[in-house]
């Protein structure tokens, strides 16, 4: 029996990396939950590349036409190798979007997360560390740094790119360089989507002002789902 679309399109996978964290969980919930409520009637799973099932290609394996959005803010290893494997080796239609990266919408939610915690304005920091999981793929470094410069442009103020692992500084290198530079108000600019291990890392780096991860700000889930409008038509035939 072949497999075939929901009544409103290709189903939606979201590709999230896996957390140990009860939060990171409930916060990539509420994403999946908010982007179905702008996707009516798509069907609307989430699946892990790490720490918790069910893997992409479990979900994958039925044959059921889907369009798979990583749920990653930079390209890397499981955007590459986790996700696009099990996109390769599905026996159905298939198209992975690319990874949530430094769209407007992401630039957007990150900034509003930072007013949020009293980093902009008057009264703000006078330097950012822009916090990321970091990679060992040097393009995924090099994305992140790329958007550290465009939010410096955007802030008119100095913004560091930092990592939470695989990668350097850390973001407690940046904020200790920073502080020996004299900045006295340093923001820590979480570029992760849930709480969880490298969150809790980038709450404890030393800066004066951490924002909340991205979670499911309502940017990041236009975003979703602009991956998914802009790319279902291709297998919705």
């Amino acid at each position: 029996m072949t497999a075939t679309p929901g009544p409103a399109g290709p189903r939606l996978l979201l590709v999230a990396h896996g957390t140990r964290s009860a939060a990171g969980r409930r916060v990539l919930g509420r994403v999946l939950l908010e982007a179905r409520k702008q996707l009516v009637g798509v069907d609307c799973r989430l699946a892990w590349v790490d720490v918790q099932q069910p893997g992409p290609g479990k979900i994958l394996a039925d044959g059921v036409p889907t369009v798979v959005v990583p749920a990653f803010l930079a390209r890397g290893f499981h955007v590459v190798h986790d996700v696009g494997q099990a996109c390769r080796e599905a026996p159905g239609p298939v198209v992975q979007t690319p990874h949530l990266g430094a769209e407007p919408e992401l630039v957007r939610a990150l900034v509003q997360r930072l007013a949020e915690a009293g980093a902009t304005g008057a009264f703000g920091a006078d330097a950012v560390v822009l916090g990321a999981a970091g990679s060992s793929d040097a393009s995924s470094i090099a994305e992140t740094r790329a958007l550290a410069e465009h939010l410096a442009e955007l802030l008119r103020t100095p913004v560091t790119a930092a990592f939470a692992s695989a990668a350097s500084p850390t973001v407690t290198e940046a904020v200790s360089r920073l502080r020996a530079d004299g900045h006295r108000r340093i923001a820590v600019a979480t570029h992760l989507l849930a709480p969880g291990f490298f969150a809790d890392r980038l709450a404890a780096a030393g800066g004066n002002i951490t924002s909340p991860p991205l979670g499911a700000h309502p940017e990041i889930i236009d975003l979703i789902v602009r991956r998914y409008r802009e790319n279902y038509a291709s297998i919705a035939r």
